[in-house]
């Protein structure tokens, strides 16, 4: 027994040593890779060292969730390696040690790093989620009060307002009190740039007032007895209109009849809204500004597990026919997919000693393509297991079930064909009194 905490020890140490460091050297060279992408968040904040460690904080739970389980099936393979070269594994062989005891350690780590890596998708990832959503607004809160110190003035165009570089806005008041918190004839003018033509906001009277949205300070600009107008392209061709309103629309008696319309401007509809009262968040306007990734959930990513819970109930009940509803399959996804993949977890080291279980006189090349295939598979079948889900073929609880099916199925696979090709002669001995038990693994004549 003594022997046997010895092995498990000195596996143990091996192991977690080398998988920290293997996350380590993964977690960097993936957050190196996505920080391009927030190049434009990072250089338009006004404190980048603090956004910088935020935008860490955000990133890191994700990318913990990945390199990990890749991480405890490297160092599983390369310890069984190690021992294998220092013939280490021929003596705990020869000692009479079982495969499955062997194995017991990396399994036991494999439990571990699963319930670690689902308490990190579960509750760290939605976290920091939320912390970063908070800072986010705190930033936005700042451009918003520098742009009521410094851009609100009356009797003239605004038009460097600080909004997303896909937005053109532009302010006119024709009063504004000393404060800064009541307005008279107010115009606000915004273009997308998908849109051809702005949209115009016109009311008599407006007020600024500081809020709270969701525990979080706001401004909300408020306009009273207003008018919007939007123009839109319109639904109804130039022919269509022409045919339906032949005296309003005519032709010259120089044009000719056979002219091709569709040489004419495309008709534009004005829609005019009549409005009593408008909130505006104007940390909610400007929060584009410093917009990162967009997830799918609209805010459901950052949830615990027993609120994510209620809330896809929510859509659940709101889509009666949800199972062929492809946004509900989506959110459903989601909450599988941060489990899935700690459960697979589980599996990965006792692939990685039967991929180290080698001959010490041959090179090992063969183990490392072993497991980039394994990290192929896995991920691929989660891939596969979606797109099904996603085109109603499947149950989306296949999720939980594929990836580790898989993993399971690779594992027989390695054993049996270590069985069939054995590093050396102890080896037989090594597995005969575990596995010639199972008729899969039984040698052929």
């Amino acid at each position: 027994m003594a022997v046997l905490q010895k092995l498990d020890r000195l596996m143990a140490t091996e192991i977690i040593s080398l998988t920290f460091v293997i996350t380590a050297s993964l977690s960097s060279i993936m957050i190196m890779g996505k920080l391009p992408r927030y190049a434009d968040f990072l250089f338009s904040a006004p404190e980048s060292v603090t956004t910088f460690l935020m935008l860490l904080l955000y990133i890191f739970p994700n990318v913990l969730k990945l390199t990990v389980p890749i991480s405890l099936l490297l160092a599983s393979a390369i310890v069984t390696i190690r021992m294998a070269a220092d013939r280490e594994l021929e003596a705990w062989m020869s000692s009479g040690v079982s495969i499955f005891r062997f194995a017991a350690m990396p399994t036991f780590l494999g439990i571990a790093v699963m319930l670690i890596s689902l308490f990190s998708a579960l509750f760290f990832e939605p976290y920091s989620t939320q912390q970063f959503n908070k800072f986010k607004w705190i930033q936005t809160r700042g451009v918003v009060e520098a742009v009521l110190a410094n851009t609100i003035r009356e009797k003239s165009f605004i038009d460097d307002v600080p909004s997303n570089e896909k937005v053109n806005m532009s302010l006119y008041f024709q009063k504004v009190s000393s404060d800064k918190s009541e307005f008279k004839s107010v115009f606000m003018g915004i273009k997308p740039a998908t849109e051809s033509f702005f949209s115009v906001l016109v009311s008599e009277t407006g007020s600024l007032k500081k809020t709270q949205n969701y525990g979080l300070p706001d401004y909300v600009f408020s306009l009273q007895d207003g008018t919007a107008y939007a123009e839109r392209e319109s639904k109804e061709t130039l022919p269509e209109l022409v045919k339906d309103h032949p005296k309003t629309f005519y032709f010259s008696k120089s044009i000719s009849a056979k002219i091709d319309m569709s040489q004419f401007p495309i008709p534009q509809d004005l829609i005019v809204t009549e409005f009593k009262d408008m909130d505006i968040s104007l940390v909610n306007t400007f929060k584009s500004k410093f917009k990162t990734d967009s997830t799918f959930s609209g805010g459901a990513d950052q949830l615990y597990p027993a609120a994510y819970i209620q809330f896809l109930k929510q859509q659940i009940e709101n889509s009666p026919n949800w199972k062929n509803d492809r946004q509900v399959i989506e959110k459903y996804l989601f909450i599988l997919k941060q489990v899935a993949v700690p459960l697979s977890t589980l599996f990965l080291p006792i692939i990685g000693v039967c991929l180290g279980i080698q001959d010490p006189r041959r090179k090992q090349y063969g183990v490392y393509f072993g497991i980039g295939l394994v990290i192929f598979a896995l991920y691929s079948s989660m891939s596969l297991c979606q797109q099904l889900i996603l085109n109603f073929i499947i149950s989306p609880l296949s999720m939980l079930f594929v990836p580790p099916c898989v993993l399971i199925f690779i594992i027989l696979i390695l054993l049996r064909w270590r069985l069939r090709h054995p590093p050396s002669t102890g080896f037989i001995a090594f597995v005969r009194d575990d596995l010639f038990k199972i008729k899969f693994f039984t040698k052929k004549d």
